[in-house]
């Protein structure tokens, strides 16, 4: 069989690469996040302490960073009155995007977070004498790392009405970016990922990015769960047809 190195170095270029814009509008993905964690005032909301209804504030953050993060942006917009797609042209980085704004401090943590953090830490002390994984719980734990980098973007080409799905990946075996359209693959620059059909972001984190799935979750199959394709296979044919009057 031909080294994947070699088949990927016959890929031909799509007639874009390098040709994109280095294009800063005025709508960010730092700015998205900085909406997303904006303290909000909800007035007339009944405290069940104080037994009267008063101003509250809410706020969005995370405590734990994941190992992977999927960004959806919205493209699709529906009221009343109108239903559109919106083709906003959103700068996100290919490299270095900091997640620290939306981690929550230490000061923020409530009982129930610290029951939670301290049984997450014993399960993962379990975990690591279990498996001899080369991540560690208490290094690669979604709290000391806060900077990601992008590897797929999902486009989304054509109207509300209809469209085509493409996608942009970073390959794990030269670092080169191609897009993938249906049967056809094309190498394509990193500036060129960055366009205003980007739908959906995947980025991930720098400490695990040269992880596995193995050293996150149990991926082993276990016996007596699930299904085989043969038991799948019969339940789908004993299947009563779905019949619309």
């Amino acid at each position: 069989a031909e080294p994947r190195g070699n088949m990927l170095s016959n890929v031909k270029k799509h007639k874009t690469c390098h040709a994109g814009k280095n294009r800063f509008d005025n709508i960010t993905l730092d700015d998205c996040l900085d909406a997303f964690i904006k303290e909000e005032r909800i007035p007339d909301t009944y405290c069940s302490r104080c037994k009267e209804l008063r101003v509250q504030k809410k706020a969005m953050s995370l405590w734990r960073l994941p190992p992977v993060m999927i960004i959806t942006l919205k493209r699709f917009q529906f009221t009343e009155r109108m239903k559109r797609k919106l083709r906003d042209y959103v700068h996100f980085p290919v490299e270095g995007l900091d997640f620290s704004r939306i981690v929550a401090s230490d000061g923020d943590v409530t009982q129930s977070s610290v029951g939670d953090k301290q049984g997450k830490s014993k399960r993962d002390k379990g975990a690591s004498s279990k498996h001899d994984n080369t991540l560690r719980p208490d290094i690669h734990c979604g709290r000391k790392e806060s900077l990601y980098d992008l590897y797929a973007v999902i486009h989304h080409q054509g109207a509300l009405t209809g469209g085509h799905y493409v996608a942009s990946l970073r390959s794990e075996v030269d670092g080169k970016w191609r897009l993938f359209n249906d049967a056809a693959v094309y190498e394509v620059s990193a500036k060129d990922v960055v366009d205003a059909s980007a739908y959906i972001l995947f980025y991930v984190r720098r400490d695990v990015k040269n992880a596995s799935l193995e050293d996150f979750w149990d991926t082993q199959p276990r016996e007596g769960e699930g299904m085989t394709e043969e038991e799948v296979e019969k339940m789908m044919k004993q299947r009563e047809r779905c019949v619309i009057s």
